[in-house]
């Protein structure tokens, strides 16, 4: 069996784990409701409450560089990583396995997460207490109760949830109403914002020592599969040495980035072709601190290309098994109507439109710009708007 066959196996067990999470945590949550809660206190958390990533971090870290009226914790539930953190920032990271982190958890007015994992699990823990889901990604794929594969069991960790949340962020308008769908809550229960981490998308680009600034630098980032492993170049005409050599010519150069589970699946023969690189998910753990050094996109089902459209540069999709991928997940919006840019289907039009990526970028601008507007909140400071949220609370 594949790796990404395994890890559909892994996605429910990892929910198993998470209901369990939130009946061992009732205790805990029973005496929330009546402990006194502190306003100026704030507890962060992101996937299984031992990772230091996504939108969570980022706007836990413009809480630490710019309110300092506010004391700002971070759950990391891992000794070794928390201890890493903890020399790195300070003395701003938890364990919610302890009572000591327990009590730290029940006593905050506010909770900030960007996975449903929450710093402690149980029902209602929204009295009393404002709790708002950010999310990881701008929704495409069907997730909660959009999802088409959603089990019984994912079903009602999501319906349990809904006790627990407060709000959740939407990207725009249009996203509210996607949003609230897959929560199975209402709009009036979302707060519309950009995410806190595409704040880097409009920063100085971090410097990456593989990345060569005098080339056409492209970064290909297939979306994670469960019903079947990933072909980078999905064409019946593949031709390893014609692309090597049309891409060393015109000195493009595609860096692919997997989920840092699925790396070692990616084929040897595809990174040892010549202007093909890894950009390892283990070395460049977020990648929107690193998105804004890349000319262009590659996708097929990741939200990824959501998050970098403010930055108005080409977009090429290549969805090879749409139809699949619409059985086994679905999507929350018409996949064809909102994805700007072509979609070849040989490898003569693949590398056509990669020449005309680099060659004539703006022929792609007006497409993105509008969709853009559709799906993304126009205002940049994220951090800073959904700080000032936050703070009225």
């Amino acid at each position: 069996m594949s790796k990404q066959m395994d890890a559909a196996k892994n996605k429910h067990r990892y929910t198993s784990s998470r209901l369990s999470h939130i009946i061992n945590s009732l205790p805990y949550a029973f005496a929330s409701l009546f402990c006194k809660r502190d306003k100026k206190l704030i507890v962060f958390c992101a996937m299984h409450c031992d990772t230091f990533i996504s939108n969570s971090k980022h706007l836990f870290l413009y809480f630490l560089k710019n309110e300092p009226d506010y004391t700002v914790k971070f759950v990391i539930n891992d000794n070794e990583k928390r201890a890493a953190l903890i020399s790195q920032y300070g003395d701003h990271f938890i364990d919610t396995r302890t009572k000591e982190g327990k009590k730290i958890a029940i006593h905050a007015a506010t909770w900030v997460v960007s996975w449903l994992d929450l710093p402690l699990g149980g029902l209602f823990l929204r009295f009393r207490r404002y709790v708002i889901h950010l999310g990881h990604g701008i929704l495409l794929k069907g997730l909660g109760f959009t999802e088409k594969d959603g089990r019984f069991i994912k079903k009602l960790y999501y319906f349990l949830n809904r006790s627990n949340i407060t709000c959740s962020l939407a990207t725009s308008e249009f996203m509210s109403h996607l949003v609230a769908k897959s929560m199975g809550t209402s709009v009036k229960r979302t707060v519309i914002c950009g995410q806190p981490y595409t704040d880097a998308l409009f920063k100085e680009p971090v410097k990456v020592s593989i990345i060569d600034k005098n080339q056409f630098n492209i970064l290909y980032a297939p979306t994670w599969r469960q019903h079947a492993d990933v072909k980078l170049f999905p064409f019946e005409d593949f031709n390893k040495k014609e692309l090597e050599e049309f891409l060393e010519k015109n000195n493009i150069h595609i860096f692919v980035r997997f989920h840092p589970a699925y790396e070692e699946s990616i084929p040897a023969d595809i990174l040892e072709m010549k202007n093909i690189s890894l950009f390892s998910a283990k070395e460049y753990t977020e990648v929107m601190d690193y998105i804004n050094n890349f000319d262009a996109l590659i996708t097929d089902y990741s939200s990824i290309y959501i998050d970098y459209m403010p930055l108005e540069r080409p977009l090429l999709f290549l969805p090879y098994d749409l139809e699949e991928e619409e059985k086994a997940t679905g999507f929350v919006m018409d996949y064809m109507e909102n994805t700007p840019g072509p979609k070849p289907s040989t490898q003569k039009d693949f590398i056509t439109e990669l020449k005309k990526m680099k060659e004539n970028p703006e022929d792609y601008i007006k497409q993105i710009h509008e969709l853009n507007l559709k799906l993304n909140s126009p205002e940049k400071n994220s951090c800073q708007r959904l700080g000032e949220i936050i703070k009225k609370q």
